[in-house]
């Protein structure tokens, strides 16, 4: 979505709506794909960074100045983790794996060091920033703008977006059922799924069953 609000979670009720729309079935469907596509290439990237994480020895954290540092996410001393690597690489089976032990540096970004245990496993939790500044790891794509400007010029997204098209359904139906007082009999004339959808609603209004009017047969059953 191009609005930078969370979406709020779908019900039956927007699934019928869209259904019963291919215009807007087909604005979701787009941002659905563009969904998983952001997600496949935000992943990659984040495979990508983590591969590209440096292995510190003790002498770089000394001409660094960050022999006495420790862990910002463990709190754990950087030369005690130095340590636990030497002992690890000297056992046949280490703890951990491999490339989780040591120090490391995120050098292509704000250059803060960490654990490489902690970082990567902030990392494949989602996260996309440092933890200690929040400077992002991903460049922000240059598709990203284009395919929000195409998602705005789409068919049924020109009202703002996708949540805007529900909120007005969710309104046009609920002042089918309840009109409020003083409101005109009939509105002005709408586009075609539109004035569908109103007749829709007014022939479920006339489906009603008619027990309402008329209940005398059913006078001397409960009595």
């Amino acid at each position: 979505m191009a609005s930078g609000t969370l979406p709020r979670r779908r019900s039956m009720t927007d699934a019928f709506l869209v259904s019963r729309n291919p215009e807007v079935a087909n604005v979701v469907r787009g941002d659905l794909i563009s969904l998983l596509e952001g997600m496949r290439q935000r992943n990659a990237h984040l495979d990508d960074f983590a591969r590209g994480l440096p292995k510190l020895t003790e002498s770089d954290l000394s001409s660094l100045g960050q022999s006495d540092s420790t862990c910002p996410i463990c709190l754990t001393s950087l030369l005690a983790i130095l340590a636990e690597e030497e002992t690890a690489l000297a056992m046949d089976s280490p703890a951990h794996p491999i490339e989780e032990l040591g120090v490391t540096r995120l050098v292509r970004t704000c250059g803060h060091i960490f654990c490489r245990k902690d970082i990567r496993g902030w990392l494949y939790q989602g996260n996309t920033t440092c933890p200690t500044c929040r400077t992002p790891f991903i460049a922000p794509q240059a598709g990203d703008e284009q395919r929000a400007r195409q998602e705005s010029e789409l068919p049924g997204a020109g009202e703002a977006s996708f949540d805007a098209y529900l909120n007005n359904e969710v309104t046009r139906a609920f002042e089918a059922f309840f009109p409020l007082p003083g409101a005109p009999a009939s509105a002005a004339p709408r586009s075609d799924g539109q004035a569908s959808s109103e007749e829709d609603f007014e022939q479920l209004e006339e489906a009603q069953f008619e027990y309402d009017h008329d209940r005398s047969e059913f006078s001397g059953m409960y009595s």
